[in-house]
């Protein structure tokens, strides 16, 4: 596809001979990353690859009811392969919720074509000034008149894409090209049954409202794009749960769309989707041709310096390792810790405990126990550094527009907003809209760096000979971690 095109031929000509030689100096870290015209000569698509079998990896959550035997039919392994696969002595031994490997021969491979550049896809500068608001309204479409209730507050269609986009940090221009491709939201008003009821396509009766469909997209174009850069996703699930490769040149924004399309659809019907026909061309009959931004992230960026985020002298909780940032299946960016005034699961009063900001910064948002914390100290989520600060209480929590110093209070830990059995303060990273996990640029708080295991909160807190291990419980010899300077 092409991008917009920004800059005159010459200096695309000058950019493309720049690129066949190794530059001499990394380019520099910044927070205002240039817009860059890339634009790609019409080719053929790329043809679907000749099948051949690949075995794949992937993970099974054990189920109320489930057996091994089950299971195993389920995916064409024998008992004993499964339980070689996953180091089982006993077959009866399963219990609710844990996570089994299981094989899958699969010989499909989804083509590579570009779609959307990665910038598209999240949060990213490529948002600076988009006034959805405005654009939802000209358009004129059902979603301009809707209104639906969502945690006690009605919101509008608008207000709805705007907080889901904010949440997941996805671009809201793909959740309106999604909405308009699969329902007709965006320009139409005599809608179906069926696209009233499941305007992204989702048919499924207990989410049937526009929060709670655009919520899934989000969640699943995340699966896709940090499936991708993480390698976590080796292919695309279709609607009768046949499976296809990722391209291995495929772009992680491409691989978000791909992955959220074939969730609902089958593998012959995702080909027309995909195609110059299907959702990209929605997509440009909204929005016109993407900017990309590049590098969305600096080949050299390096975290600011970050404090633990409760009082020197306090002792706090490592509850939980690198784990999904918002939803379940985004980067592993966010770790939980535990005031020490918490008796643990299940436990749901305000901590009396302050959460304090780890580094200077202006509070963006401050909604339904989220707090963002920008460190560029401008207002917009998609550029720079940002903090979430996740279950913050509302009575004493930071206001919109506050600057605050490294060490200045937050909030108190709570269980307000999102999914939490006890109280605790879920803290992430964002840098220019993409969540960014302990591997993409070290995650050091006070000295203390987090390092991710093989299972989503599970992992560590080390600084130097010492070492925490993220435990769901409290444990002064495992997981207590005392705030001393960094010292």
């Amino acid at each position: 596809m092409r991008y917009r095109s920004l800059m005159s031929v010459i200096v695309l000509v000058l950019l493309a001979l720049a690129a066949c030689r190794a530059p001499e100096q990394a380019p520099q870290p910044t927070d205002d990353p240039t817009k860059v015209a890339v634009i790609l000569v019409p080719v053929t698509p790329t043809p679907i690859p000749v099948p051949t079998s690949t075995t794949i990896v992937e993970t099974y959550t054990v189920r109320n009811g489930d057996t091994l035997g089950a299971i195993a039919a389920r995916y064409d392994l024998s008992i004993e392969e499964l339980m070689k696969l996953n180091g089982l002595a006993n077959p009866n031994s399963l219990q609710i919720g844990q996570v089994l490997k299981v094989t899958l021969q699969v010989t499909r491979s989804a083509p590579g074509d570009s779609l959307l550049p990665n910038s598209e896809v999240v949060y990213s500068p490529a948002y600076l000034g988009f006034d959805l608001n405005e654009f939802v309204n000209q358009a004129n479409g059902y979603l301009a008149s809707y209104r639906e209730k969502v945690d006690g507050e009605m919101l509008t269609g608008s207000q709805i894409i705007q907080l889901v986009a904010e949440r997941f940090s996805v671009g809201p221009r793909v959740l309106l090209a999604l909405l308009e491709y699969q329902g007709g939201w965006v320009t139409g008003t005599n809608l179906t049954q069926s696209q009233l009821s499941y305007p992204m396509g989702l048919q499924d009766g207990t989410r049937g409202t526009l929060f709670y469909q655009t919520s899934w997209a989000a969640n699943h174009l995340n699966e896709g794009y940090y499936g991708k850069l993480s390698g976590q996703l080796p292919a695309y699930k279709f609607k009768d749960r046949t499976r296809a490769r990722l391209a291995p040149n495929v772009n992680a924004g491409t691989a978000a769309v791909q992955n959220v399309l074939a969730l609902t659809s089958s593998w012959d019907a995702w080909q027309n989707q995909i195609g110059p026909d299907g959702f990209i061309a929605t997509y440009r009959s909204l929005f016109g041709d993407p900017v990309a931004i590049e590098p969305l992230l600096p080949p050299d960026l390096k975290q600011p310096p970050l404090r633990l985020p409760w009082n020197d002298g306090a002792t706090w909780f490592y509850t939980g390792g690198p784990h999904s940032a918002w939803g379940d299946l985004a980067a592993w960016s966010a770790i939980d810790v535990t005031p020490s005034d918490m008796s643990g699961s299940g436990s749901c009063n305000a901590s009396r405990d302050w959460a304090l900001a780890v580094a200077p910064g202006r509070v963006i948002r401050a909604e339904r126990g989220r707090v963002m914390l920008s460190l560029s100290n401008n207002n917009f989520q998609g550029t720079g550094w940002v903090l979430l600060y996740m279950h913050m209480a509302n009575a004493g929590r930071a206001a919109v527009g506050a600057q605050l110093n490294a060490g200045d209070r937050v909030g108190h830990p709570s269980c307000e907003g999102g999914d939490a059995d006890a109280t605790h303060l879920h803290l992430a990273r964002l840098y220019n809209g993409q969540w960014i996990d302990s591997n993409t640029v070290p995650f050091i708080l006070s000295g203390w760096q987090v390092v991710e295991a093989t299972q989503q909160y599970d992992g560590k807190l080390v600084r130097g000979a010492e070492s925490r291990e993220a435990l769901n419980g409290r444990d002064a010899n495992k997981n207590a971690i005392l705030a001393d300077g960094g010292r």
